[in-house]
């Protein structure tokens, strides 16, 4: 068969045929020579040659050293990774001259080194020597992406070609025949595919690099990066490399293929990173990928000092990076990360295409078309699902952000409407949803700016309050709202009140729960002015619904005329409100600002500044009011009473000092004054003889401070006074504040041997089921009934009751405000155990206290003597 160019046509066609078949038939004849005398362009000799591993030695003592191992089969030579070089040889013979250029041709572009000797007849020295190097440097050679060395032209006859071949990856000779025809259609071809190949991740990291530079993502670098490192790698593999960018230069493979393999492992890792970001990520997912990261930096500086050794580490990183970044991929699939479907498929393509081709380096499958060409297609489709789950992520960013901007949106709306909603509330009282002193102020504010005359009216009801605390917010706040919603009617039937808010409509605003405040345009109203107001604020009635009971709300109201008592927002507040507190002090239930009022309202503020030093001065006095017996006959205590007989402001009374301190947070310097006050006229009360009980005051406060009782209790045991000589008075109002407080409070009196009166029993608005729960030793009548029950039969029935009430409880009780004999021989036939009241003495100091109790002894000695 004769060498000749390799042709296209159906006779070229046939003739290869026959000789394939011809070849098929004479191969077990052929032994150790192959005669080429025909036109094909291509002959494999991979079963036709012998091989022996010994790089030290030259080629005179490798000829003559035998046995040289043969090989029959058409598989690749495939030594795997291995430091030492391969002598290869196999017999030709060529009939004629040849007529065209040929080449030995080894389609493994990774061989660094390679020589070729021709020996004549199998015997040195050797005719013709070359090697990678030198063709590639001569140019003696077409661009190729193989090794291929050419054949002199004027060779013919017996001749055995001899091989030596190293590299610093796994060892392949293919060793082939070519035609330059044909070296030059398999290059076309091949630059062809590769052209395309190239040009797939030419384009796909150039728009990358486009959106990484436009959005900043560093999934989109990282991925630039990645594609970078691929092409390098691919660049080596397919030895694209060596013929175009470093062609002359075969060593640079040595370094570039480790090299690009552990940038590949390094950018895939950081790249995973990237671009799986979930909140569910594992920890242990994370910190993997971190860990291959740092391996793949430290192998890439290992590879320039090891290569060889490298490129083996490069192979089982890469392999570790693609079970890893594959995990990873499908734990975030199973997380419901939707563009991981594409990462994972991307990945196991690329791990196909990787496994077939490092199978074959590794002699695990043998060298073909399919295992060469593997890692080309496993990473152009993974470039390719890449960039589509890139896209997809795209895709999902565009659903993120509109999902965030609507869900901004919906927060916009929300904040608007959270605006006007804070913007309502801001602007209305919450319990009764008319408006507050803001829009008040508002309106004020704009009558005043016009100069219009106008009254602003402050009213206030004090027992919405004690209803809270004895009946429960909840029902104090229905009566309010429909005290508000009376008096609101009533200014809309009237006229003459300026319109608030016209949506409801609403002429009344509240400042505070139990207050309620409106202006009244003087200009439009018709009569005077007090009238109107005590008409529009009169005593409105309201119910309780759960118990049907009607109530009549008492109220205190304070006027301000602008401009005549202010000309100013501010200033007519001050004294409309000091107007309402002088209302309160004086049982008017409307009172109209004048300077008196104001000089009342500077008053109290000067007392509340003096208070306390007046206290530290011993100021105030106590003063005794006895309690008697027997018909009044007998002294069995005094009830101990406060009194401010003050150098500046003359005598105060008590109510304003109570009322003061319990306002300013001055009851517990008070209280504590008072109590150890008692406690040492206890004592001057026992030195002179007068075993009498005394009554003391006490107030919410007190009751509801944890640390007041058990000091009082302790004063106590300090000077020697009997425990069942004192009696705590508390009203009933005031056990209506905090319930559960109060009670404790009351247990430790009761506990420690002390006695507790309930005082003004009647007057608040306690249920009877509570008596029930409190020690209670004593029930103090009011003298608002005592005073008038032989005259009022309903007094006198509520004064039966409550005794009644008081015997069937086992309680003792007092009768306070008593006046006159007819009352003293009335509560004696009803079974009083106690009285109280002028008829007897006034309150009087205790030194004079002390004289008329002993002249009263003294009377009632003598008076049983007789």
């Amino acid at each position: 068969m004769h060498l000749g160019r390799w042709t296209t046509g159906p006779v070229t066609m046939w003739k290869g045929v026959m000789v394939a078949m011809w070849l098929a038939c004479a191969l077990p004849a052929l032994a150790e020579t192959l005669s080429i005398d025909g036109d094909s362009g291509q002959f494999r000799l991979n079963d036709r040659i012998e091989y022996r591993l010994d790089g030290t030695q030259p080629l005179e003592q490798v000829v003559q050293q035998e046995p040289w191992q043969a090989k029959s089969d058409d598989r690749v030579l495939n030594l795997g990774f291995t430091d030492q070089s391969v002598w290869i040889r196999t017999s030709l013979t060529i009939p004629a001259p040849l007529r065209q250029q040929w080449f030995l041709v080894i389609p493994y572009p990774l061989l660094e080194e390679v020589d070729l000797f021709i020996l004549p007849d199998g015997q040195l020295p050797a005719s013709y020597h070359t090697s990678r190097e030198k063709a590639e440097n001569q140019r003696k050679q077409a661009h190729s992406y193989e090794v291929a060395l050419p054949l002199p032209r004027d060779l013919s006859g017996q001749v055995t070609l001899v091989l030596r071949a190293s590299s610093a990856t796994s060892l392949q000779v293919p060793v082939e025949l070519w035609s330059e025809d044909r070296l030059l259609n398999h290059f076309s071809r091949e630059s062809l595919y590769w052209g395309i190949y190239f040009g797939i991740l030419a384009a796909m990291a150039t728009y990358n690099l486009f959106l990484f530079l436009s959005i900043r993502d560093s999934a989109y670098g990282y991925y630039v990066l990645y594609i970078g490192s691929i092409s390098l790698l691919m660049l080596c593999i397919s030895g694209a490399g060596s013929a175009w960018i470093w062609s002359g230069e075969p060593l640079l493979t040595r370094y570039a293929l480790p090299t690009s393999t552990a940038l590949v492992s390094l950018f895939a890792v950081m790249f995973a990173r990237s671009f799986l970001k979930w909140e569910e990520i594992s920890y242990r997912w994370e910190r993997s990928l971190g860990i291959t990261a740092g391996l793949a930096g430290i192998l890439i500086v290992y590879t320039w000092l090891d290569p060889t050794n490298g490129a083996l580490f490069a192979g089982l990183l890469g392999t570790l990076v693609i079970v890893l970044v594959i995990s990873v991929g499908l734990a975030a699939l199973r997380d419901g990360v939707a563009s991981a479907r594409y990462f994972v498929l991307a990945w196991a393509a690329f791990a196909v295409g990787a496994a077939l081709y490092l199978l074959s380096v590794f002699n695990l499958l043998p060298v073909n078309a399919l295992t060469n060409h593997a890692m080309q297609a496993g990473s152009a489709a993974e470039v390719l699902l890449l960039s589509f789950a890139l896209a997809h992520r795209i895709k999902d960013e565009r659903a993120r952000k509109l999902a965030a901007l609507q869900r901004h949106q919906l927060a916009e709306n929300q904040i608007r409407d959270l605006e006007i909603q804070s913007l309502e509330q801001a602007m209305h009282d919450p319990v009764t949803n008319l408006p507050n002193t803001s829009m008040l102020n508002q309106q004020l504010q704009t009558v005043i700016s016009r100069e219009q005359t106008v009254a602003l009216v402050l009213v206030h009801y004090p027992q919405v309050k004690d209803i809270a605390s004895s009946m429960g917010r909840h029902l104090a706040e229905e009566m309010f709202c429909q005290l508000t919603k009376k008096l609101n009617h009533t200014l809309a039937m009237l006229g003459g009140a300026i319109c608030l808010e016209t949506r409801q409509p609403a002429y009344i605003a509240i400042p505070e729960f139990g207050s309620a405040a409106f202006i009244v345009e003087l200009e439009h109203l018709k009569g005077r002015l007090r009238p109107y107001v005590e008409q529009v604020v009169g005593h409105h009635e309201v119910s309780f619904h759960t118990v049907r009971l009607p109530v009549l709300m008492n109220l205190h109201c304070g006027v301000a005329i602008f401009p005549e008592h202010g000309d100013s927002t501010e200033i007519l507040y001050q004294h409309a409100s000091a107007a309402r507190d002088n209302s309160a002090a004086s049982k008017v239930p409307v009172q109209v600002y004048s300077e008196d009022i104001s000089g009342f309202a500077r008053r109290r503020l000067e007392l509340l500044t003096a208070l306390p030093s007046a206290i530290e001065a011993g100021e105030l006095e106590l003063y005794l009011q006895p309690q008697m017996t027997d018909m009044g006959r007998e002294l069995v205590g005094a009830e101990v009473l406060l009194r401010w007989h003050s150098p500046r402001f003359g005598p105060v009374p008590p109510w304003e000092i109570i009322e003061i301190a319990e306002n300013s947070g001055l009851m517990d310097l008070l209280s504590r004054y008072v109590v150890a006050q008692s406690w040492r006229t206890m004592q001057a009360l026992r030195e002179r003889h007068l075993d009498i009980t005394c009554s003391i005051n006490l107030s919410v406060q007190n009751l509801t401070d944890r640390h007041f009782i058990p000091d009082a209790l302790e004063g106590i045991r300090e000077h020697g006074i009997p425990m069942d000589r004192v009696i705590f008075e508390v009203t009933e109002t005031s056990m209506m504040h905090n319930m559960e407080s109060v009670i404790g409070s009351l247990l430790l009196i009761a506990e420690s041997g002390c006695r507790i009166a309930l005082d003004d029993f009647g007057t608040g608005y306690s249920s009877l089921a509570y008596l029930s729960r409190l020690p209670i030793h004593e029930l103090k009548i009011d003298r608002c009934f005592i005073s008038q029950m032989c005259s009022n039969r309903n007094d006198l029935e509520i004064v039966k009751n409550t005794l009644k009430l008081a015997r069937t409880l086992n309680l003792e009780s007092v009768a306070e405000g008593v006046e006159d004999q007819s009352t003293v021989a009335k509560l004696d036939e009803l079974g009083c155990h106690r009285l109280q009241g002028y008829l007897f003495a006034k309150p009087m100091p205790v030194d004079e206290f002390c004289r008329w109790a002993l002249r009263q002894t003294a009377d009632e000695g003598a008076g049983k003597g007789r």
